[in-house]
């Protein structure tokens, strides 16, 4: 059963990297490598010249552990990270995320389109003020950014 809500999860993630890409132009390699490879991407937040550069998460141990967790922790599949260096809280990764909920799904969807998604946004440094919320969002570049 566990398997099952996998496999609608994996799909529903798909679907919403689809909408990231033709609303904010993420580029479609992160969807192809995720739904052949299940490669997670984040994007990360360089300056206002560079706004977005895209990294495969297995390139960084400490992240892949720490989203790995909350995966299992909340029973739920990340699709997509966005890193955002912060001058008060250090590293912060929002993770764009499919929930176990499959009734918040279509919601959750329609948030996206809008560019406000929910999200589980993580302190990497001091793991204080990690906390699920509405977050806004924008394409930058071929990766997504987030504003709020």
């Amino acid at each position: 059963m566990e398997q099952d809500l996998k496999q609608l999860q994996k799909t529903e993630a798909i679907e919403r990297l689809k909408i990231l890409q033709d609303k904010f132009e993420l580029m479609e390699t992160v969807t192809k490598e995720f739904e052949k490879e299940d490669t997670l991407y984040y994007s990360e937040y360089v300056n206002k010249q560079c706004p977005a550069i895209l990294y495969w998460i297995s390139n960084n141990e400490d992240y892949e552990k720490a989203i790995k967790q909350f995966e299992e922790k909340h029973n739920a599949l990340v699709y997509h990270v966005i890193l955002t260096p912060t001058y008060d809280n250090g590293i912060v990764l929002t993770l764009l995320y499919v929930s176990k909920t499959k009734q918040e799904w279509t919601r959750d969807k329609k948030e996206l389109k809008e560019g406000l998604p929910c999200a589980y946004v993580m302190n990497i440094e001091t793991k204080q003020g990690s906390e699920f919320g509405g977050i806004q969002i924008a394409g930058s570049m071929g990766g997504i950014v987030r504003l709020a």
